[in-house]
């Protein structure tokens, strides 16, 4: 659905250009829920902005079903920008209108719709992100939590096929973050709509994103598929983003405990995550297993774990071991013989 090409910006600061986002290449599927993950400064909000031209690119094309955007007349801009609904850090509501004002304001714009349509439209968004019954409060009334449902719905009014949060749980505790993001799963689910979320929180990804691209410095430094980013990081950035989001303290293990036997990384997705692989194995070669460390979660939908354990045995085979856990598919890294 959307192509982003070789997308570079800078700003420029008492004369001197200084790069946001640097020769950018990315394509975002249709109905993907697709993340932007980076520290502060690393070019996330600019690079969000420009799938909407908020901020125009320098140089590059971004390119939605073929067409570049920035080729776009006015009124081609705005007609694109009424199916690409916006999310914002700090909501963004207009505090002297009520909750169903500010969801009716966008299609209000557009000049397109009756006063019943416009009723109804805001009536079934309001059921949607279960804020019925607070229609009529005002922002100043609403907690966090709320401004952002009014936020989302106020997005989803015309219909879009594009929904950008602009780290859109930043501003909010870890239970109400963990609501707002059932709340987007379900919008992607419900209604096929591609959403793209910038964040600088690994946890947002683990838990909503089919695919992430990682940046650091303006720079794309990795992207692929959530499961194989976090679990088989290759930048060193990333490794370092992964071990905090699981409060490791970055200590080489390997190093630290200079045990003697092999050890091992291993991967576990989907089913065999809960499966008991390691008796299974221990048993068939005549091995044991200690664990040194792991943790066990969710990726989205998908169930994952992932262990260091040292091999303890009489001459442990790891070839053996190795093709052991392959063949139950689960991914083995030798970490030290």
């Amino acid at each position: 659905m959307i192509e982003i090409i070789n997308v570079s910006k800078q700003y420029r600061v008492d004369g001197v250009g200084i790069p946001a986002i640097t020769n950018i290449n990315l394509r975002i599927e249709e109905g993907e829920v697709f993340g932007i993950i980076g520290a502060s400064g690393a070019g996330k909000s600019t690079l969000i902005r420009t799938l909407n031209l908020l901020e125009r690119p320098d140089g590059g094309e971004i390119r939605v079903d073929g067409k570049d955007i920035t080729r776009f007349s006015s009124k081609e801009l705005q007609n694109y920008r009424r199916k690409a609904g916006m999310i914002f850090q700090h909501f963004n509501l207009i505090k002297a209108k009520t909750v169903a004002e500010n969801v009716r304001y966008p299609l209000k714009l557009t000049g397109e719709y009756s006063e019943a349509e416009m009723d109804r439209r805001v009536a079934e968004l309001l059921d949607l992100v279960e804020l019925a019954e607070q229609r009529d409060k005002y922002p100043a009334q609403l907690s966090g939590g709320q401004k952002q449902r009014v936020g989302i719905a106020r997005a989803l009014a015309n219909h879009p096929r594009l929904l950008l949060c602009d780290e859109a749980t930043s501003a909010l505790d870890p239970q109400t973050t963990q609501s707002i993001l059932r709340l987007l799963r379900d919008i992607n689910r419900r209604f096929g709509l591609t959403i793209v979320l910038i964040t600088h929180e690994m946890d947002v990804i683990r838990a909503v994103c089919d695919r992430v691209a990682v940046l650091d410095k303006g720079v794309v430094i990795e992207h692929g598929l959530v499961t194989e980013v976090l679990l088989h990081p290759r930048h060193p950035v990333t490794r370092a983003m992964v071990r905090e989001s699981h409060h490791e303290d970055g200590t080489d293990l390997v190093g630290h405990l200079g045990l003697p036997g092999p050890l091992l990384r291993l991967t576990f997705l989907g089913e065999a995550t809960y499966q008991p692989v390691l008796e299974r194995i221990s048993r068939s070669l005549d091995v044991s297993f200690n664990i040194l460390e792991g943790v066990i979660g969710r990726i989205k939908d998908t169930p994952y774990g992932q262990l260091t354990v040292q091999v303890i045995g009489t001459d442990p085979d790891v070839a053996r071991v190795e093709e052991a856990f392959a063949h139950q598919s689960i991914h083995c890294e030798v970490l030290a013989r």
